[in-house]
């Protein structure tokens, strides 16, 4: 086969040509610090950087949930803290007003009202223009005023705000108003128990104590005579409930054996009934009574054996405020009970408080996780698209070496025309 010289110098051309483009990519390698210039180049490898690049995405997207959450968390600790030393001024103001004259009982009410403002301006906190302490209602204030008499009304809700911090992962980045504020109250015992009754005697009651989700759930209150006058308290759930569960609710009820009043309350935990979850509805927040029992006699009931009746009242921290206020104003000393009430609702406030810092922690772990998970991500997004640089330099100086050389031996290939020897 006869290799003309048009053939030669074409063949020539083709690998100049080739060996330029090869000296381009590897410049443009150089540059952009990339192997893979074209999904094209290896297709395999550049769908694996495309799902990776996809997952740098999520994961930055739960890594910013992570930073906001923790931010309201934090914001919500802090305003419940707040509250928190707020309420121990109230029950120190209240200690301070015991035997009071009038005037004092005066300055303490104003106490009470800075107290009441100060708390209801914690609990409408905002965090980026939404309200912290009004569940998933973040548009308008949680605590307002309405009414004569006045009262506070809550006008947010019981719901959990979840963020996704993971793939099927969420968290819960709130507490609520309803859980916080709202959960306290008290059950208030009317009735007689005999005082004839021989001791181990029981009686019981049932009290129903509606949650924040509107849902109604029965207590069973027991007396059990252990001594002459003396009385026994204990709370449970009626047998097979399933609906909530139950801890605390004892106390131990003295009476005068003269009068049959009450002249003695020891209270042990408070009663806390914590709802069950119903179906895709979350559970409603844990309900916290003190037991009052001033109403509560011991005598000859007029239908021969012991009767007693339970009431419960939801109270809030606001409204517990106004009524010490107005009390204190009328010039009405606080009673021991106040004081117990005050400092339940501390210990909820401080519960809370707890459980947002937990909340926080939980957040802290998949934050921490999210940047494990960022680093092996982007280690693999390396290893399959950054360039070798000393590599590539070396291949670039290794083909303009050889494309010098191409050039030089040009001479020797391409044919002299007549032009070349008239010059």
């Amino acid at each position: 086969m006869r290799i003309t010289s048009n053939t030669i110098v074409a063949d020539f051309l083709s690998s100049l040509s080739k060996s330029r483009d090869r000296i381009n990519r590897l410049n443009k390698q150089l540059s952009s610090g990339n192997e893979l210039l074209r999904v094209s180049d290896d297709p395999a490898t550049a769908n694996t950087l495309l799902r990776v690049k996809a997952d740098l995405s999520r994961v930055a997207s739960y890594q910013s949930n992570v930073v906001n959450g923790t931010s309201v968390l934090k914001l919500t600790a802090n305003s419940l803290g707040e509250i928190s030393d707020t309420l121990q001024n109230v029950k120190d103001a209240l200690a301070g007003a015991s035997n009071a004259d009038t005037a004092m009982l005066t300055q303490v009410s104003d106490q009470m009202d800075s107290y009441l403002a100060l708390a209801m301006d914690v609990a409408n906190t905002q965090y980026d223009s939404k309200y912290v302490f009004g569940g998933t209602a973040t548009s308008s204030a949680p605590y307002v005023r309405t009414g004569m008499p006045q009262q506070v009304t809550y006008q947010g809700n019981a719901e959990s705000i979840k963020y996704q911090v993971g793939d099927g992962i969420t968290s819960v980045v709130n507490i609520t108003g309803a859980a916080a504020f709202n959960s306290t109250g008290k059950i208030d015992l009317t009735g007689v128990l005999d005082n004839s009754a021989a001791v181990n005697t029981s009686v019981t009651t049932s009290v129903s104590m509606t949650d924040a989700n509107g849902a109604s759930h029965a207590v069973e209150l027991k007396f059990q005579k252990t001594d002459a006058n003396t009385w026994a308290m204990s709370a449970a759930l009626p047998s097979g409930a399933t609906d909530a569960t139950l801890s605390g609710g004892t106390a131990t009820l003295t009476f005068d054996s003269s009068t049959g009043a009450l002249s003695q309350i020891v209270r042990g935990a408070p009663l806390v009934l914590t709802p069950a979850a119903t179906g895709s509805r979350a559970a409603a927040p844990a309900m916290t009574a003190m037991i009052s029992a001033d109403s509560l006699t011991e005598g000859i009931p007029s239908g021969g054996s012991s009767s007693v009746t339970g009431t419960h009242t939801a109270v809030s921290v606001f409204n517990k405020l106004i009524e010490l206020r107005d009390k204190l104003k009328a010039g009405v000393e606080p009673t021991a009970d106040d004081i117990a009430m005050v400092s339940m609702m501390q210990d909820v406030v401080q519960r809370e408080e707890a459980r947002a810092g937990s909340l926080s922690g939980n957040l802290s772990s998949a934050g921490s996780y999210l940047t494990a998970q960022n680093t092996r991500l982007l280690d693999l997004q390396s290893a399959k698209q950054d360039a070798d640089l000393t590599e590539i330099g070396l291949r670039l100086k290794l083909e303009q070496t050889t494309l010098d050389a191409a050039l030089s031996a040009a001479a020797n290939i391409i044919p002299k025309s007549l032009l070349d020897y008239l010059t």
